[in-house]
């Protein structure tokens, strides 16, 4: 079987992607990895899900751990600059902490929903170790974002914090398992739930004043 015209129009890694096939492709992937895992997700399923043939996904990826390791890394790519973009630069660090908070649970709870039942860091752990690494590399800055505002914090007299390193690791694992409790429809909002992430951050770090 060869993938059609309207299925693909540019070979894998070429990096063109006129007819939008590679988006469809990491989109359909991106729900299906999140709802089955990687070996629950067959390419088959990724290509019934994008509307193509399996030969189109493998015109744009040599392997469905290809497919996995560009979706994690458009992910971790995208999700960093919407969270760097939400915690502004110049506020006090009880702020900035709860720009930091609320921004990742919205993030982890609203690009699935539902029928999430894996972490980005356990389909990691499907990759090469090659992969692996490269991903590590693209989440060093979420904890380095958080490191620095806790530092900050520190310094402006605000954070009570015994280990840095430690807290900065604790608050953004808490963040990013909110998938594994949350319920759209449940007595949380999705505002709320990041309400109350907040509230525990904040007495883990011994914060003197509440973020508004």
């Amino acid at each position: 079987m060869t993938a059609s015209a309207d299925d693909s129009t540019a070979p894998a890694g070429s990096g063109a992607d006129p007819s939008g096939a590679r988006e469809r492709i990491l989109s359909a992937a991106f729900v299906l990895f999140q709802e089955s895992g990687y070996e629950g997700t067959s390419v088959n399923r990724i290509a019934r899900a994008a509307g193509m043939t399996p030969a189109a996904i493998y015109w744009h990826f040599p392997s469905k751990q290809d497919v996995l390791a560009a979706m994690l890394t458009q992910m971790y790519e995208r999700s960093y600059a919407e969270l760097k973009g939400s915690v502004r630069p110049d506020a006090p660090a009880v702020e900035r902490l709860g720009d930091y908070v609320r921004a990742y649970v919205r993030i982890q709870l609203e690009s699935v929903g539902e029928r999430r039942n894996h972490s980005y860091s356990a389909l990691a752990s499907s990759l090469t170790d090659e992969s692996q690494r490269e991903l590590g590399r693209l989440s060093r800055p979420y904890i380095g974002l958080m490191r620095e505002i806790l530092r900050q914090g520190i310094d402006e007299g605000d954070f009570d914090i015994d280990d840095v390193s430690v807290t900065s690791y604790a608050i953004s694992t808490m963040c990013e398992y909110v998938f594994t409790w949350f319920r759209r429809g449940g007595r949380l909002s999705i505002e709320q739930a990041a309400d109350k992430h907040l509230e525990l951050v904040l007495r883990m770090v011994n914060a003197k004043r509440p973020a508004s």
